[in-house]
């Protein structure tokens, strides 16, 4: 049990917050019977975003999306349940468009439903489901937790690339120790963490101590009315596994976080003697859940309030909010990754039909199709037909997707209708000529389309295309 404050001349949390502790507050008694009125302003002003046509949209083509990722992966299992050698490649396609594609869309859809998107102590993972607890506070600037981590022997996390995330799959496998690997991004406040650290247990990267950092709003006061600067959760991964889910590959971590949440602490007071911790005792209620990859998790409901650095000014909080304040207005201004797969699904999906309508036997078909003409005249017309029409899609679909990358809602709706076509027609085509005989150009066409559609409905894209309609707003305002 971690004891109360050990070092009574350094700044505790306490004072820090002395101002801006709760006070107690009380109604006068009436005077005349109550009228019953729609809410206190406080409530009122913390509404909801009214939704609009786009919105309704959106949120329509989202479900659609899901719908579509489900038949994609039953087609990839469909075509594959007969015996060849590549039956195990079906499965696996399957297996990884049902865990990182189909499922995750479907929690994102459900959750959006029933899980509250305010501060109850717990994150979120990016299918919406709830994640690991937070279990640590922190009072400091930025640069003193850095301090105090790395002093403490942690490590910065890598954030999650194409090249880290293929690291530690290697790492994994091979037991290579890979200090710095990434951990999952976890949303608090509607937004990944900051940074996270971690410490390798005996060079293992399948074993490790981690916890996530994040900066909390601006004004932004905890239950009871106190401030910090920052919320993290600590965990520790024991092994690698599935998740259970939405069988995804996944560390899987100890059940007891505040085993993990009282060694941060401690690892922190050791190596820093400017660090000064503070319980909450009964912060939350105390319980015992799973996280978003179905592990069991306990903890004893305290939370703990750790002080790092010197006494922050008002200087240094003013620098750092600043700061926080510039990153932001980055980010929302960087296009999302989502939305460049999205584009890239897009051209590939043009060029697949492309190829499959002038590559194969498809023009020979639609010729024979055709009566009242001499063979070739005929398949010059159908060829003349096929290469017009197949010009305009192309170059409507390009104008379209030029549009979207400068952030027109609009014109992302009338890509995703034209996207929702393409897969309508190739279902059409599947269904016709038997799910079992669908040759891999059919396949790869419902692919790309289904995966353009999954892209250009991930969240990040309306959230960004909304920032960049304020800023026009505001440019023409100005």
């Amino acid at each position: 049990m971690i004891s109360e404050q050990d070092t009574p001349a350094i700044p505790t949390a306490a004072d820090h917050s002395a101002d801006t502790a709760p006070t107690v507050r009380t109604r006068p008694r009436p005077d005349s019977p109550p009228v019953y009125s729609a809410g206190s302003d406080k409530v009122l002003a913390a509404g909801a975003r009214e939704w609009g046509v786009d919105d309704v949209l959106d949120a329509v083509f989202f479900a659609v999306a899901a719908l579509a990722t489900l038949w994609l992966a039953w087609l990839l299992l469909g075509s594959g349940t007969h015996l060849s050698p590549g039956a195990i490649v079906n499965i696996v396609l399957f297996w990884a468009v049902l865990s990182y594609l189909a499922l995750p869309r479907l929690h994102q859809i459900l959750t959006w439903l029933y899980v509250p998107d305010y501060f109850i102590g717990r994150t979120r993972t990016a299918d919406g489901l709830l994640g690991d607890p937070v279990n640590l506070a922190v009072l400091g600037a930025e640069e003193d937790i850095h301090t105090a981590m790395t002093k403490a022997g942690w490590v910065r996390a890598d954030p999650i690339t194409l090249r880290s995330s293929w690291g530690i799959v290697v790492s994994s496998l091979l037991r290579r120790s890979y200090p710095a690997a990434p951990v999952s991004d976890l949303l608090l406040f509607g937004r990944k963490q900051d940074f996270a650290y971690q410490k390798e247990v005996e060079g293992n990267p399948a074993q490790r101590h981690h916890i996530r950092f994040w900066r909390v709003p601006e004004g932004w006061v905890m239950p009871g009315g106190r401030r910090v600067d920052w919320l993290a959760g600590a965990t520790y991964d024991r092994s690698v596994g599935l998740s259970t889910l939405t069988f995804q590959v996944t560390h899987k971590i100890d059940a007891d976080i505040d085993v993990e949440r009282d060694y941060v602490v401690d690892d922190v007071r050791w190596a820093n003697d400017s660090a000064s911790l503070e319980i909450w005792p009964d912060f939350f209620t105390a319980y015992h859940h799973r996280n978003g990859g179905g592990d069991r998790i306990v903890t004893d409901g305290d939370l703990h309030v750790l002080y790092v650095g010197s006494a922050p000014t008002s200087k240094r909080e003013d620098a750092a909010l600043e700061q926080a304040h510039r990153t932001e207005a980055e980010v929302r201004r960087r296009r999302p990754s989502e939305l460049i797969v999205a584009m890239v699904l897009v051209v590939s999906l043009l060029c697949a039909n492309t190829l499959r309508l002038f590559g194969g036997d498809s023009i020979d078909v639609l010729a024979s199709e055709v009566e009242g003409a001499g063979v070739a005249d005929t398949h010059r017309l159908v060829v003349a037909t096929a290469t017009a029409t197949t010009a305009v899609m192309t170059a409507l679909i390009l104008g379209l997707a030029a549009a979207v990358w400068l952030g027109h809602p609009r014109a992302r709706i009338a890509l995703m209708v034209v996207l929702g076509l393409s897969i309508g027609s190739v279902m059409t085509e599947i269904s016709g000529v038997g799910i079992r005989q669908a040759g891999w150009g059919l396949i790869a066409a419902a692919a790309l389309g289904v995966l353009a559609l999954l892209a250009m409905t991930a969240r990040p894209i309306p959230r960004w295309e909304r920032a960049r309609k304020a800023e026009r707003l505001r440019a023409r305002a100005e």
